[in-house]
């Protein structure tokens, strides 16, 4: 086996171990800070209702980081305070936001 052929293979066999490791990642749920995030935005999410109705909201963790009117500028706000998107959730205020029944897909932002 060349040098070559023998580096393709640690570099495969490298690939596959980060696909299982990543595979057992999603299979354990939200980060803790992500599951986190979710429980304050639920709780907080009847006086959402009346206060911010239609709008969206950012947390991370337990802390609120702010309210505003597009998905995009929560997101921005949330990185300008140098967190990354696995830090903090952006939700849209409605009745059902975040429903503990609900399947929700994590996708990234281009923002």
């Amino acid at each position: 086996m060349s040098v070559d052929q023998q580096s393709e293979r640690r570099r495969m066999l490298s690939d596959e171990e980060r696909a299982v490791k990543m595979q057992e990642l999603m299979d354990s749920g939200p980060l803790p800070t992500i599951q986190e995030s979710i429980d304050a935005f639920r709780r907080d999410l009847p006086e959402l209702l009346k206060t911010h109705p239609g709008k969206w909201v950012a947390y991370h963790g337990h802390e609120r980081l702010g309210v505003g009117k597009t998905q995009t500028e929560l997101y921005q706000q949330g990185f300008r305070r140098g967190l990354t998107q696995n830090d903090f959730i952006v939700g849209f205020v409605e009745p059902g936001a975040f429903d503990p029944d609900e399947q929700f897909e994590v996708t990234s932002w281009d923002v």
